[in-house]
């Protein structure tokens, strides 16, 4: 059998995903360095499990599920060379445990969001530039509420992404989302054209939606600082002693989740839609949304067992 060197397998590998639309940019990374190791260790040898597993062990990252991360990478890419090479081994699943520890989320109520959009109105700043920052922090909160946009996402909109005649926002491609066009609830739209509004009289220049005094774009940090005065007192109600931006990615989905749960009617083709409205590239991120809901869920599988236990009429 011809020797081949696992770089060489790597890049056969990476150009054979990516022609099936895979980014495989974290991939390419981990990929690069195992090659490198597998190389010098193992020179023109197939991938076996005890290389697999020594290199996925090797210190790094404190993070939990760092080698369960590392060893899931090289299985991917072990499935592939054992197409090639009988003599490749895929290493077994979850040798250093599970690959991710999800913590629950923080779901905001009613309540807390109203608390935030009233401390928008009383935000302290400098001379001239108060209304036009409570007009824009008030205007962000609401909109994160009702369209679980991500916090750069808001950022970066620009007035062109708005179409107060349609009725809705264009978000931009990012990293971790393609572009999508989303329809607006007429309240949400109601809201921003007052910020416009406002934003005209007081900051009419900058292409960005949300801008400070000088029509700047606001910076992240700038926007954390605010954000970590207005929930001031707030006590999180999942995993995490605070509430965080992200918490109203996570409210707005389990939200409608809970809402489809506890219908009468079928909606199976909701969580499709969901997923592509929140800009998920792959279903099972949207699907873990459903399990922060344990009522909903109760209630599905009474709804179920009540009709599992209904008499059938159509029987002779």
């Amino acid at each position: 059998m011809k020797t081949q060197s696992m770089k060489s397998r790597v890049t056969e590998y990476l150009a054979h995903r990516r022609k099936l639309g895979f980014e495989l940019k974290e991939a390419e990374y981990a990929l690069g360095k195992f090659a490198r190791y597998a190389d010098r260790k193992s020179p023109g040898q197939p991938l076996t499990n005890a290389l697999a597993m020594e290199w996925s062990a090797l210190p790094g990252d404190n993070r939990l599920g760092y080698h369960a991360k590392r060893l899931k990478v090289i299985r991917v890419f072990a499935r592939y060379c054992a197409a090639l090479d009988p003599r490749t081994e895929v290493p077994p699943v979850r040798v250093f445990g599970p690959c991710s520890f999800r913590r629950t989320p923080h779901i905001y109520s009613k309540a807390e969001v109203t608390l935030l959009i009233e401390r928008t109105r009383m935000l302290r700043c400098g001379k001239g530039s108060c209304l036009l920052r409570r007009h824009t922090y008030e205007t962000m909160i609401g909109l994160f509420y009702a369209t679980g946009l991500r916090r750069i996402e808001v950022l970066r909109l620009r007035l062109s992404d708005f179409d107060p005649v349609a009725g809705t926002l264009l978000v931009p491609a990012s990293k971790s989302s393609p572009q999508r066009l989303l329809p607006l609830h007429p309240s949400v739209v109601r809201a921003l054209k007052r910020y416009l509004s406002a934003r005209q009289r007081l900051a009419p220049f900058g292409e960005h939606l949300f801008v400070g005094l000088r029509g700047r774009p606001i910076p992240v940090a700038t926007f954390n600082l605010t954000f970590s005065r207005l929930r001031r007192g707030m006590v999180g109600n999942g995993a995490r002693a605070l509430p965080r931006v992200t918490d109203f990615r996570h409210s707005f989905a389990t939200r409608h989740i809970a809402s489809w749960g506890r219908s009468t009617t079928p909606v199976p083709h909701h969580l499709l839609l969901l997923s592509r409205y929140m800009g998920h590239k792959q279903f099972n991120q949207t699907w873990w949304y459903v399990t922060p809901d344990c009522a909903a869920l109760q209630n599905a599988s009474a709804r179920f067992n009540s009709f599992q236990l209904e008499p059938d009429v159509s029987s002779p």
